[in-house]
């Protein structure tokens, strides 16, 4: 087995990869949009079944992606003290850019959800519940659809392609969220997509997602 993962094609692992990792939630997200039923409130148990379904693909990925030469200073530099007052800064901003984009919406008379109306929280979600969902989901995220996908692209494709690539596919798995999620996802995935390819760090977006999912779980229903 070691010897046959070791000899795919870059292609195949790439394919493998993103696969694993998001074509269940692309295809979640796509039947919720072809077949829209109204949207059914996060508890305790649909954050549990986020982390049943990442830390066993993290996991996979973990041994296959090793056996394939991967490690996580492939995927930039080593946390350091600054990071933390990076992602919580580039958190603001990115809140800050969602609610101007929304209020420009509104401005052209685009009737949009409020986000709590989108995205219901259930308001009897326990606090590490909360934070071990967003640990997990802010890290599954940054690491593979930021850091692997365009670290892999990086020397064959160009980085805009790269970008466009990975803000295509956080949107895809984000738009069982409506109208909110798309203006929300897009100018993100293109954010963090170019900062991270134009600085090669990834803790900031970690660091940055794990605050926005936290404040989003926590705003009351």
């Amino acid at each position: 087995m070691d010897r046959w993962i070791k000899s795919l094609s870059a292609r195949n692992e790439f394919v493998f990869v993103l696969a694993l990792a998001f074509a269940w939630p692309v295809l979640g997200s796509l039947t919720a949009v072809a077949y829209p039923q109204p949207p059914t409130p996060i508890d305790g148990a649909g954050l549990a079944s986020i982390l049943s379904l990442e830390i066993p693909v993290l996991a996979v990925l973990a041994v296959f992606l090793s056996l394939r030469g991967w490690n996580l200073a492939r995927l930039g530099p080593a946390p350091t003290k600054t990071d933390l007052p990076l992602g919580l800064a580039l958190a603001v901003l990115t809140a800050m850019l969602f609610w101007l984009l929304q209020a420009l919406a509104l401005a052209f008379g685009l009737s949009l959800p409020s986000v709590d109306e989108a995205v219901p929280i259930a308001s009897d979600i326990g606090w590490p519940m909360r934070l071990a969902a967003s640990a997990v989901n802010g890290f599954y995220e940054e690491a593979l659809v930021c850091g692997y996908l365009i670290t892999a692209m990086r020397d064959r494709r160009s980085t805009w392609t790269a970008i466009h690539l990975s803000t295509a596919i956080r949107t895809a798995y984000h738009l069982y969220q409506g109208s909110v999620g798309v203006i929300s996802i897009v100018p993100m995935g293109l954010l963090y997509a170019w900062l991270y390819a134009r600085t090669g760090r990834l803790w900031p977006l970690v660091v940055a997602h794990i605050v926005l999912d936290f404040w989003a779980l926590s705003l009351p229903s």
